[in-house]
């Protein structure tokens, strides 16, 4: 299999001089995108034209797809262009983070249909009440405090609570899935090792369960599906569901509300109702899309696109900022106004593998924007713009933390929630008080007894027992079962992996985070 990268040159051989990829417009060498800092998509476009070389790794040779059209036309071409990584690899492990289940055609059906069925059962009525609760209570930790971070203290949290809760769990595991996704993406090493295969055991323990005692959550529908998912076909669903939706969604939450704190006429609109919730999330997916680049395609063929030779299986990589700010669809961009209802934006994909939770993720952050609007009056930026610190990474465009003021309350949080450790002191260990029986309850209809009663009651039953010329009964031994049969024992419940892994989670919270 071939994984150079073409050349212009008719007469030149596939992959250019000595197997080194060239620029189908200059001829110059590959882009080195693991050594790029930020790049400037207009001088790349005037440099490559709509399709550059690139070198996705060390060693590992790529296509950067740069112009709207050309985006637009491999996210729409089945024929030419495959979702499926073993075009490139026989082990299918795509050189880039990749948003799309890796299969083609019927296969690729059988998979998303599962899915796309669950997240339509989910309507705004069931959405927004969900949404709408975990930012209440994710606001009430800071509202008294008057200062808050909307991406390590909102919106991140936010999105894995959401989740957690249409899967059909408690938030004691969606506090879980928050906590090992804020390690995953960290960007410590050591952190992120260790919170991969928990957030697996996370996926493989929630299927376990939803088999066991199946609901009317997203998890259930998608195992109860007629295509009959295995279970680990339903982990990588769920888990593909996670990845592709908890990152993008947290980053639009946190752009979107830093495009308010920024632009005094983008506030102003978004506030007089000028400019509408849903035109506005898809003016943020214009100008500030939370995804910039993603792995994307592999030809089925050897070809000729945008002016390039380019091999059987070696793979493409999708530009979606760079698309959104060629000038043969960007004009008036700057203007919030003018991009107003525009959806022709590639952030949610397009043909066959669109993202099948776009009205999802549009109502779950329309709503979040709302209610840290409306619930932390007077927000500013508590830094300049230019201190704001960004994800270094070329396929995420988003903010490290986004920490902001705003008119305290004076209210402390009274939920009982489990609490956000302070940094560098050890979190508060969450212990659920035990419920007292309720007291002793006389025949039905009667009130219960008092312990003054009871020392009058019991005497008179007795001397009318015996004053009948019959023996008082004797209290059967307590905890006896049926006649001539041994005490019930209480069966102890063993744990769920689900379960066994929220209790080591609460064993390691006893030390600091950082």
């Amino acid at each position: 299999m071939s994984q150079g990268t073409g050349s212009t040159g008719g007469d030149a051989a596939h992959g250019g001089e000595g197997g080194v990829a060239r620029c189908p417009l200059t001829g110059e060498g590959a882009l080195p995108l693991h050594r790029a800092d930020g790049p400037a998509w207009d001088r790349l476009r005037s440099r490559y034209g709509g399709l550059a070389p690139v070198e996705i790794s060390p060693g590992v040779p790529g296509w950067l797809l740069l112009g709207y059209k050309e985006n637009l036309q491999v996210l729409r071409d089945q024929t030419h262009f495959s979702a499926d990584p073993r075009r490139w690899a026989p082990g299918g492990v795509p050189p880039a983070r990749s948003g799309a289940l890796a299969r083609d055609g019927d296969e690729h059906q059988r998979l998303r249909l599962p899915l796309v069925d669950a997240l339509a059962s989910v309507g705004t009525p069931q959405l927004v009440p969900v949404v709408e609760r975990a930012a209440v209570h994710l606001i009430g930790r800071v509202e008294a405090r008057g200062s808050a971070d909307l991406i390590g203290g909102y919106a991140a949290p936010l999105t894995a609570l959401v989740l957690n809760e249409l899967f059909g769990l408690s938030d004691s595991y969606g506090h879980l899935l928050a906590d090992l996704t804020a390690r995953l993406w960290s960007g410590d090493p050591e952190r992120a090792e260790a919170a991969a295969p928990a957030l697996r055991s996370y996926f493989r323990g929630l299927v376990a369960r939803k088999r066991a005692e199946p609901g009317q959550d997203v998890a259930s529908l998608v195992l109860g599906h007629p295509h009959g998912l295995t279970d680990e076909e339903a982990v990588e669903a769920l888990s593909l569901l996670w990845e592709t939706g908890h990152e993008p969604t947290t980053h639009l939450i946190g752009n979107s509300l830093l495009t308010l704190l920024e632009d005094p006429n983008v506030w102003t609109a978004y506030l007089g109702g000028t400019l509408a919730p849903e035109d506005f999330v898809d003016y943020v997916m214009w100008t500030a899309p939370p995804i910039r680049m993603l792995a994307g395609r592999y030809p089925t063929m050897d070809l000729r696109f945008a002016g390039a030779r380019i091999g059987r299986g070696e793979p493409l990589l999708f530009g979606f900022a760079s698309a959104h700010t060629d000038p043969s669809v960007s004009r008036g961009a700057d203007d919030a106004m003018a991009l107003a209802g525009n959806r022709s934006h590639l952030s949610w994909g397009a043909g066959a593998h669109r993202c099948p939770a776009t009205a999802f993720a549009r109502e779950l952050v329309r709503t979040a924007i709302d209610t840290a609007v409306d619930r932390m009056r007077g927000m500013v930026m508590a830094v300049e713009p230019e201190e704001l610190r960004w994800r270094t990474s070329l396929t995420v465009h988003g903010l490290v933390e986004l920490p902001v003021w705003f008119t305290p309350t004076g209210e402390r949080d009274q939920r009982g929630e489990e609490p956000e450790p302070e940094p560098g002191r050890s979190p508060v260990r969450w212990v659920r008080r035990r419920k007292r029986r309720p007291a002793a309850q006389g025949a039905r209809y009667q009130a219960p007894l008092g312990k003054e009663d009871e020392r009058v009651e019991r005497p008179a039953r007795e001397r009318s027992v015996r004053a009948a010329g019959a023996k008082p009964r004797r209290a059967a031994p307590r905890g006896a079962g049926a006649r001539y049969q041994a005490p019930f024992a209480q069966e102890e419940q063993t744990p769920d992996p689900l379960e066994r892994l929220l209790q080591s989670w609460r064993a390691g919270i006893g030390s600091p985070r950082d």
